[in-house]
């Protein structure tokens, strides 16, 4: 079979999933990337936290709990993995105009460090200073009661330290109530089937995608 011609750019474009634990993201964000590479685009897809150094001690946190580890120190362990990431991931992507997907970014730290009792908008401005904007963020919603729910379905191993529905009621009206409103920002109805949601978010990101075609 003939390789497709692939698709040149005009410059790079970010696109970022996001959304409580058990949205969906992981999913989404592969299927998207699948429909992109076979219309032809330069793909790759970057999930945070990373395996590095910082990923490691945000994994930690996840699995044996957060103890005495402040709201602070808990953004910079994010903060460090997110700059180590833009530096050796995407923006080297993005200098080869390709399309970067992000599998959670920095508005999951604005709710989910914001859950915790840091200011919003302090850890917005400060992932600003070092990690490039994404065009779209599509955040998929959920209400957290539904998303345990598919987290115990699918996996043997207990819940993580960050996955307690009290925590992430607070998570989610962050991003209901910070980011719905934003032209930047689509909240899509993660309640549907796979194949629904993926179709709504390839109709809204493929025009822009287009615009970017050299």
């Amino acid at each position: 079979m003939q390789r497709k011609e692939r698709k040149k750019l005009k410059k790079g474009i970010l696109v970022a999933i996001e959304g409580i634990d058990g949205a969906g993201k992981t999913t989404q964000a592969n299927i998207l990337q699948d429909i992109l590479v076979r219309e032809g685009y330069n793909v790759s897809l970057f999930h945070e936290p990373t395996d590095g150094k910082w990923g490691q001690k945000i994994a930690d946190l996840a699995k044996n709990g957060r103890h005495n580890t402040s709201p602070l120190t808990e953004f910079e362990f994010f903060y460090l993995d997110r700059k180590e990431d833009v530096e050796k991931n995407i923006k080297p992507a993005m200098d080869k105009n390709e399309i970067v997907i992000m599998d959670r970014y920095y508005l999951s730290s604005v709710a989910y460090q914001g859950a915790r009792g840091l200011d919003p908008d302090f850890i917005e401005k400060e992932n600003m200073k070092i990690a490039p904007a994404p065009v779209l963020t599509i955040v998929l919603d959920l209400s957290p009661r539904v998303a345990l729910s598919r987290i115990k379905n699918m996996r043997t191993s207990k819940l993580n330290h960050f996955e307690r529905e009290k925590y992430l009621n607070k998570v989610r009206k962050i991003f209901l109530e910070k980011f719905s409103n934003r032209s930047d920002v689509v909240v899509v109805d993660a309640t549907r089937t796979v194949d629904a949601i993926s179709s709504q978010i390839l109709n809204i990101i493929k025009p822009i995608v287009q615009a970017y075609e050299g």
